[in-house]
Parts: C-alpha cells; sequence; structure tokens
C-alpha cells in the first residue's frame, strides 16, 4: 500500500476542462476529482509527461476560470494536475453546490464527496 502524499479533501466532480499548452487550446477533458491543490482530468490519448506546464480553461456557474498547473502524474485514463498559484475562490465554487443533502454522499474514510457541475 502507497503512502497518501495529498494533503487537502478531495471531491468527485464532473465539468468539461479545456487544456491550453504552450497558449494553444489542445485537448477538453473531463474533471473528475477536485482538491484545493489540483484536479485529476480524464482525458484519452493524451502523453504529458510529469512536468509539463499547462493552463485549464473551465466555466463553473458562469465564470470563467484560466488557471496555470503543473502535471504531476499521468495515467493511460487521464491526468493529474496541481495548481501552481492556490485556488481557493475556484474551490469555493465548485463545491458549492453542495448542500446538506447532497453531503450524503460524504465519506470520511476517504475524504471524498461527490458533486456534479452542469
Amino acid at each position: 500500500m502507497g503512502v497518501e502524499r495529498r494533503y487537502c479533501v478531495r471531491y468527485t466532480v464532473d465539468f468539461p476542462v479545456q487544456i491550453r499548452y504552450r497558449k494553444r487550446r489542445f485537448l477538453c477533458g473531463q474533471a473528475r476529482d477536485l482538491s484545493a491543490d489540483g484536479l485529476y482530468l480524464e482525458v484519452r490519448n493524451l502523453t504529458l509527461p510529469s512536468g509539463t506546464l499547462v493552463e485549464l480553461e473551465l466555466d463553473l456557474e458562469g465564470k470563467q476560470w484560466l488557471v496555470a498547473a503543473v502535471v504531476v502524474h499521468h495515467h493511460w485514463s487521464g491526468i493529474g494536475v496541481m495548481f501552481r498559484d492556490p485556488q481557493p475562490e475556484l474551490f469555493r465554487e465548485a463545491i458549492q453546490p453542495l448542500s446538506p443533502a447532497a453531503a450524503e454522499g460524504w465519506h470520511p474514510a476517504d475524504g471524498q464527496a461527490s458533486i456534479r457541475v452542469s
């Protein structure tokens, strides 16, 4: 069993993210896991090695975001990115739809909650 390296609570999410590489739109992915430090993007046919700098374009509740990030790991189904700067406002905006009823998806044992942003 590996050592958990994350320090923030993670939330299961579902919203589109446009990945920009070298100032050009590169690929669209689907955010699947969000924390205050970064997120996991489900993407196909993408080869960005760890350490690659990217920008993420996303739209949450009608607000446009452009966030600098670095690829920290990659897998056949997606990439994990760490935000270059803390994004507390983005994080609050993304998890705001959680209500007491939605919080039933909260699992303290694994530090995850589920939300869907359309």
